[in-house]
């Protein structure tokens, strides 16, 4: 199968960036980017949303993606934010 140029998560569960990692070493070509809509109280709703966002993007960075942006989407949606990569 041929590689992609852009990888899309949008999941409400936990591990959304290693769903979106999973992904990215399968089907994104180098170079490509990745796009993660983190939803924070769907992973934990007992912690402060940015210290997920940041465990998240961090998830992201070990697993070989370079981390271009983590944009908050408030007001829009609370307690989200969307990271965007690239590999």
């Amino acid at each position: 199968m041929e590689k992609v140029d852009v990888v899309y998560c949008d999941i409400a569960q936990p591990e959304q960036a290693r769903a979106l990692a999973d992904n990215a070493d399968s089907f994104l070509k180098e170079g490509g980017s990745a796009m993660l809509a983190i939803k924070a109280r769907s992973i934990d709703s007992t912690r402060k949303p940015e210290r997920i966002f940041r465990q998240e993007v961090n998830v992201l960075k070990q697993r070989g993606l370079n981390i271009k942006a983590l944009i908050p989407l408030e007001p829009y949606d609370r307690d989200h934010a969307m990271a965007l990569a690239e590999k």
